[in-house]
């Protein structure tokens, strides 16, 4: 017997810190994006003490205000040892390296493509992109580097031409002295013709190409649903993904360039709107969203301050998966 759309799990969904397709903004390195799945009551009772240690005047407890006093930070804590093991999952992009990935994705894969080579098995995409994004800034000119990254965001978001673009590159690979490495860049530049072919479906209006969001929801709402089946998922006020449900509803149409022969996962049932004022669980999103970002941008870049370090034995465990220049779980070690 089916299970009624009303009858299926919840999970609530929360991000902290996306910027759209603006992916080198200086201000908010990392985007992260988490998921909750507890009974009401739960989270009802969780959000109530924290609001119980809070002065009585503080509106919502949004993380950010919670994170910047020392009884917040006490009364977060407490809330998240009270949250069940495989409750809250969670899923980081750090955007600096997530344009070198788009760039890989977006150029090289469609030639490697054409050729019979799957550049998503066993994440060689990524390999590669980890490699480009360490090497760059080393075995060539840092600034460079950084003008390839901008000119790439622009030239996606068409703000620039493909001649614009392959100008910076061929800048770039000028500035790059050690041999091996820049038959690398020049593998980018023979890329040339899918450019223009990107360029060319750009035109026709694909304005989140950028953004990490839908990507994210897609791989978090994966592991909820290999546990909990068929789910409903209630998503925090969101222009991106509501632009994009059609999409998330129908990806399980699509082939999975990482599973040759094999479609997408199906494990979304309806996605809906709501204001956390109005569910508890969603309140609970905003923190472990929040505490996971501000874990993770320490990493990233530094300059964090003690706390931030006191959430890796939080923010860890909820850890599903990441774009991520280098394995988070040895990062901190």
């Amino acid at each position: 017997m089916s299970t009624s759309s009303s009858e299926r799990p919840v999970v609530y969904v929360d991000e902290s810190a996306n910027s759209g397709q603006n992916l080198l903004d200086p201000h908010q390195p990392v985007f992260t994006v988490a998921g909750v799945h507890l009974p009401d009551d739960l989270a009802a009772s969780i959000v109530d003490e924290v609001r119980g240690q809070l002065p009585r005047n503080l509106r919502e407890p949004k993380y950010t205000s919670l994170a910047g006093s020392g009884r917040g930070r006490t009364a977060l804590m407490n809330a998240f040892s009270r949250l069940p093991e495989g409750s809250v999952r969670t899923y980081l992009v750090d955007k600096r390296f997530m344009v070198i990935a788009k760039m890989v994705d977006v150029l090289l894969e469609p030639m490697l493509h054409r050729e019979g080579y799957n550049l998503y098995d066993r994440k060689a995409n990524l390999a590669l992109a980890n490699m480009l994004h360490m090497a760059g800034p080393v075995l060539g000119n840092a600034d460079a580097y950084d003008r390839l990254l901008h000119a790439f965001v622009d030239w996606v978001r068409q703000k620039s031409t493909t001649d614009e673009l392959y100008a910076v590159l061929a800048a770039f690979k000028t500035s790059v002295q050690e041999q091996r490495f820049a038959e690398w860049v020049e593998v980018l530049e023979s890329c040339r013709p899918a450019a223009d072919e990107a360029a060319e479906i750009a035109a026709e209006g694909h304005q989140d190409e950028l953004d990490p969001a839908v990507t994210s929801l897609y791989c978090l709402a994966t592991t909820f649903g290999q546990t909990l089946g068929k789910f409903r998922l209630v998503h925090d006020a969101s222009k991106v993904i509501d632009r994009n449900t059609t999409l998330l509803h129908t990806v399980h149409l699509l082939p999975d360039p990482a599973r040759p022969g094999k479609l997408m996962d199906d494990f979304m049932g309806a996605i809906e709107f709501a204001d956390s004022k109005d569910h508890p669980q969603l309140q609970v999103a905003d923190w472990a969203a929040g505490a996971t970002r501000q874990w993770a941008q320490e990493l990233a870049v530094g300059g964090g301050d003690q706390f931030s370090r006191d959430l890796e034995p939080v923010a860890q465990p909820w850890l599903i998966d990441a774009i991520w220049p280098t394995p988070v779980e040895n990062s901190g070690s």
